[in-house]
């Protein structure tokens, strides 16, 4: 929001807010909160914000370079929505103790069910690296090992530190 605000030029966050929260009531944009054991501190803590359809971000954005990750990612929320997971109760997204974030967290009734991120392109080893080694700390953390990371064209399955990841 803080971000927001000064891109938009607004003279307090609480302003921001109240628009996001207008175009948020039609379905326009949807709020992801971070995953915790304790209701205060999702409240607390920054969202991730999504629109409902990559259409609206291609026709009025202003790109120098396709931003396919990020789309992809929008992406998998909207599928993820789709397959009825709702925010706020089985779908967040993480942050680890080491500050690696999770794109999206799958939970059902009291458990972990899965955890996802995404990125379009895994080609450079640094890349893979990072999403592997975000996967591997926060899976301990949240007791899951239900590991996936989708990707736009590499199809395996990774092992590291005992645990498997799916690449779809």
């Amino acid at each position: 929001f803080n971000q927001l605000k000064i891109e938009v030029g607004f003279n307090s966050v609480a302003t921001v807010q109240k628009f996001l929260a207008y175009l948020e009531e039609p379905y326009l944009f949807i709020n992801l909160t971070r995953y915790s054991a304790k209701i205060k501190t999702q409240q607390k803590t920054p969202q991730k914000i999504y629109i409902i359809d990559n259409g609206f971000v291609k026709a009025k954005s202003f790109e120098l370079s396709p931003n396919y990750g990020r789309l992809l990612e929008n992406l998998v929320f909207v599928e993820l929505l789709r397959r009825n997971y709702k925010p706020k109760l089985e779908l967040f997204y993480y942050r680890t103790r080491n500050d690696r974030e999770i794109d999206f967290i799958l939970r059902k009734g009291h458990s972990i069910e899965q955890l996802v991120q995404v990125c379009y392109d895994i080609s450079q080893p640094k890349t893979l690296k990072r999403e592997i080694d975000a996967l591997t700390e926060a899976s301990p953390e949240l007791h899951c090992i239900n590991l996936l990371i989708i990707n736009w064209d590499k199809e395996e399955i990774l092992e590291k530190n005992g645990l498997k990841i799916q690449l779809i």
